[in-house]
């Protein structure tokens, strides 16, 4: 019997430790995320951005392969040429001599020609063409850096929504928790006082109703968590099945651009703001097409030299001694006539091109301008929201703390404790709202300005 027990007291001894090991493996399991750390995960696993890298790379070889267009090109060559008819090269007689008609007719060169040796051209002028290619293709990698700045700002103002939507989520779980905590405490109130017979019937059932009622909001809101929770470990890149834990003060932000008018914001974002400059880019790339479609019809002028070593031979028995070293340079001048008025259209297309970026230039300006006021005016109304609903926060809760105390002495109504709960659930509810507002909206305006970076968080 004995023996017995000191197995029960090991096995259950064995298994505590099971389990407080299990627990300690889940604890260290969760990941703690601060704002920050969130950040530079989006920044480093977002696809987006990581695309966006890539087009800026690959920007960066198209203008270097248009810069070369401005170097000699060296290349080897060789060929070899069968003649089927060779020339005939005729020499007249004198007709004193040989009388009239007299000739020589003699076949010249070869069967087999084989020749080999090094070519270089030289571009000297392409009626510009070529300064302008290179001009469009920096261009080109400028609008690339500037939409990787773009989808950068994109990324962080998405991970912070996400992450404030998380801590939202939270303190709207706190919210609703107290509220059933305040119900609870009610209910064991009122169940005393009923059973001291100082309370009614119709006030106990009205209590266990208010009790069951706040309950469910607690189950949503706990859902609502897990869902931001989820949305978030998208936008990282997470593991669905990594537990982690959002650390951050839920309040309202510091740095913001409430307090700079909107003129001056209008006019920093047609300075900043990344999807202007690309559209400003875009125009001057328009205007380079129109250059570039020009130089067609201008003459270009071109070097070539070559050095190379040629063999005639009727067979193929070709030896070193064969081969007869020649050289040559020039200068090639073309100039184009006629090409099917191929040139013509594409002239008139990128003067087409251009006039429809400048439309879009223009209409982009008013839709930076209307977004920027809008999200203005949001973050000066969810300012005034904070500012009021602070103050209600706190006077719900006193009106609460009240309540109770002259319920408790007879003094109030079970509806008025009833409203007072209530009352503190909603200002709860909408200062925490509105903070989530305001600081998104800030980060929504930077954003729209273009100064959204990291740094500014902190």
């Amino acid at each position: 019997m004995k023996h017995r027990k000191l197995q029960f007291i090991f096995g259950m001894t064995a298994l505590l430790c099971i389990m407080v090991a299990a627990g300690s493996e889940a604890v260290h399991a969760q990941e703690s995320l601060t704002l920050e750390q969130a950040m530079q995960k989006a920044l480093v696993h977002n696809p987006a951005l990581r695309s966006a890298e890539q087009s800026v790379e690959q920007a960066g070889h198209s203008l270097s392969a248009a810069r070369a267009r401005m170097y000699p090109s060296v290349s080897l060559a060789g060929s070899y040429q069968r003649t089927f008819d060779r020339p005939e090269f005729v020499i007249p007689l004198p007709a004193a001599f040989f009388g009239p008609n007299a000739e020589i007719r003699t076949e010249t060169g070869a069967e087999h020609t084989f020749a080999g040796g090094m070519v270089l051209e030289q571009p000297l002028y392409a009626g510009g063409a070529i300064s302008t290619g290179i001009g469009m293709a920096a261009d080109g990698l400028k609008i690339a850096r500037h939409a990787l700045s773009a989808v950068r700002q994109q990324t962080i103002e998405g991970v912070y929504s996400a992450f404030y939507g998380v801590l939202l989520a939270q303190n709207l779980t706190e919210v609703a928790a107290t509220a059933v905590e305040n119900a609870r405490v009610n209910l064991d109130q009122v169940e005393r006082r009923y059973k001291e017979g100082a309370a009614s019937r119709f006030e106990r059932l009205r209590a266990e109703v208010q009790f069951a009622a706040v309950k469910p909001n607690l189950t949503e809101a706990r859902n609502r968590l897990a869902t931001a929770v989820e949305h978030l470990k998208d936008l990282l890149g997470m593991d669905k099945g990594k537990a982690i834990q959002v650390i951050g003060a839920f309040e309202p932000r510091s740095h913001t651009l409430l307090h700079t008018d909107v003129v001056s914001l209008i006019a920093k974002a047609y300075l900043e703001r990344p999807e202007y400059q690309m559209q400003q880019l875009q125009k001057d790339i328009g205007l380079k097409k129109i250059r570039l479609t020009r130089a067609e019809f201008l003459p270009t002028v071109a070097l070539s030299s070559a050095l190379q070593w040629q063999a005639l031979r009727d067979d193929f028995s070709v030896g070193s001694g064969d081969f007869n070293r020649t050289s040559y340079a020039g200068v090639a001048i073309r100039l184009p006539l006629f090409s099917g008025f191929g040139s013509k259209a594409r002239y008139g297309e990128a003067q087409a091109e251009l006039r429809k970026t400048q439309i879009q230039e223009a209409n982009l300006k008013n839709v930076i301008a209307t977004e920027i006021r809008a999200l203005h005016n949001e973050l000066m109304q969810a300012h005034e929201i904070i500012q009021s609903q602070r103050e209600v926060t706190e006077q719900a809760k006193e009106g609460l703390r009240l309540a109770n105390l002259l319920y408790e002495e007879g003094a109030a109504t079970l509806l008025e404790v009833i409203d007072a709960q209530l009352a503190v659930t909603q200002a709860g509810t909408s200062y925490s709202r509105a903070i989530y507002n305001f600081n998104t909206a800030s980060i929504k305006l930077e954003r729209a300005v273009g100064t959204l970076n990291i740094e500014s968080m902190r």
